[in-house]
């Protein structure tokens, strides 16, 4: 039976594309387990230094935090990320930087503008919004640290779409973390105060920007002498493509709106708990959700390497490889999720316990939180394949779609329901979330990410059978 397993294996392995994904996938799964191990250390610290009522207020900053940083990327960093790909694997790194510094420019000025509006509304958000007008503090100090994240997000992206996905690891996660972790750590020899772990964010989210920022200048092909160099490898028919930026701008818009709506929807139970409930309840809620994310480990280290391979084979016309590409990483995601999945259902108590009593209320919600990552991990990289073939508009549809559902779920149930409401609602989101793009999948490209039938197969064989 093992050697069975192993020739199979084996086999799979052989295939380019199966490779591709095995060795990306690697690398980022390890930068992505450890990330998610510094996450937990630095949510371990917080919710023992801070209580579940620090932990909580920590969170509402995040969430008015991440929708004002959004708005300073403007879904540039989406589309850096698959026009760098696409342009790297014909070698026209001239329209990488040319396009690159427009989108810089945009980048910063937005951010600029982000931060001071956050800044402005702290007091009237902390008061109406979430009837805690205490946390305007929170959102104040947080300001500062729109312009570094948005930049780092830009670059990062870039990593990633030349798809040197350890780099891109490190930086967005490893690095992040490691320092909150170090950080605050540290400074509870030196200062007991609430406002604590937000300072320590913006020194640690600046001091990333600036690593991604010099390794994108340093290690990659952006100085005119290095493009000067790769200019001869660039065909006629490449060599005159320019950058259209209204097209881009498009492209870039239909993105951003597609993230704000994925924010929205991602972020609204703690919007409505931080409003209905307590910050404890936030605190508690976060944590489970945390927890719940490592059922869907795999699947977003895999969508690091996927995304950009898919933006290639596209590009390239290559629609058969990139079925199977997008089938074989949702076989691997599923066999490594399902573990996960039943350690949560028989021991949520267990894993709610680790970050203290005070949390222990949340087991319920864990289990149920788990069952919708699941099904968010079992269905793959149904939304970026979407996103990166050119079908952005479509995928934003369906986000706001469920994001509308979401929002209006939430604000019936939370009220009523508290942190159960919210877990189920997020459950469903993630439901509605995957299934219904897997089957917009099927019907334009002909295959489903997901398909039982061949669950135990990583043969491009069988897929070219089905295909016919």
């Amino acid at each position: 039976m093992i050697n069975k397993i192993e020739k199979k294996f084996r086999g799979a392995v052989k295939d380019k594309d199966n490779r591709d994904i095995v060795k990306g996938g690697s690398f980022a799964f390890i930068n992505k387990v450890a990330g998610i191990g510094l996450n937990y250390i630095w949510t371990f610290l917080l919710a023992h230094m801070y209580g579940s009522k620090g932990t909580g207020a920590y969170n509402i900053f995040q969430t008015v935090f991440q929708f004002f940083s959004n708005f300073g990327k403007l879904g540039y960093d989406t589309l850096m990320m698959r026009e760098t790909a696409r342009y790297n694997a014909v070698k026209n790194w001239r329209a990488i930087r040319e396009l690159y510094f427009k989108v810089l420019r945009v980048n910063v000025f937005a951010a600029i503008v982000c931060s001071a509006l956050m800044f402005l509304s702290a007091d009237l958000i902390a008061g109406k919004v979430f009837l805690k007008p205490g946390l305007a503090e929170f959102f104040r100090i947080g300001a500062l640290a729109i312009l570094p994240f948005v930049l780092h997000s830009l670059h990062v992206d870039c990593i990633r779409g030349m798809k040197r996905i350890f780099y891109f690891g490190f930086f967005q996660n490893v690095l992040t973390f490691g320092l909150l972790a170090i950080i605050i750590s540290a400074s509870w020899f030196i200062i007991h105060d609430r406002r604590v772990p937000v300072s320590v964010y913006i020194i640690s989210i600046s001091v990333s920007s600036a690593c991604s920022f010099w390794y994108w200048f340093n290690k990659t092909p952006m100085s005119k002498k290095k493009i000067e160099t790769m200019d001869e490898n660039l065909t006629e028919e490449n060599s005159h493509e320019k950058v259209v930026m209204s097209e881009k701008n498009k492209i870039a818009f239909s993105l951003f709106l597609t993230s704000l709506l994925q924010l929205i929807r991602g972020w609204s139970d703690t919007i409505f708990l931080g409003r209905f409930g307590t910050e404890e309840d936030v605190g508690v809620y976060k944590v489970a959700f945390k927890i719940a994310t490592v059922t869907s480990l795999t699947l977003t280290a895999m969508l690091l390497t996927v995304a950009p391979k898919i933006a290639e084979l596209h590009a390239k016309g290559e629609l058969k490889r990139m079925g199977i590409v997008a089938q074989n990483t949702t076989k691997l995601i599923f066999w490594t999720s399902a573990p996960v999945l039943i350690l949560f259902i028989l021991f949520p108590q267990f894993f709610m316990g680790i970050f203290g009593d005070d949390f222990l209320k949340g087991n319920v919600c864990l289990i149920i939180l788990a069952l919708g990552q699941f099904v968010n991990a079992c269905s793959g990289p149904v939304g970026n394949l979407l996103m990166m073939t050119g079908k952005q508009d479509l995928n934003r549809n369906i986000v706001f779609g469920t994001t509308v559902i979401t929002v209006t779920l939430n604000a019936i149930f939370i009220p009523v329901y508290g942190i159960i409401g919210a877990a189920a609602v997020n459950a469903l989101g993630l439901i509605l979330f995957n299934v219904i793009p897997l089957l917009y999948v099927k019907h334009y490209y002909g295959f489903y990410t997901f398909d039982p039938k061949h669950i135990f197969s990583f043969s491009r064989k069988k897929f070219l059978k089905q295909d016919k």
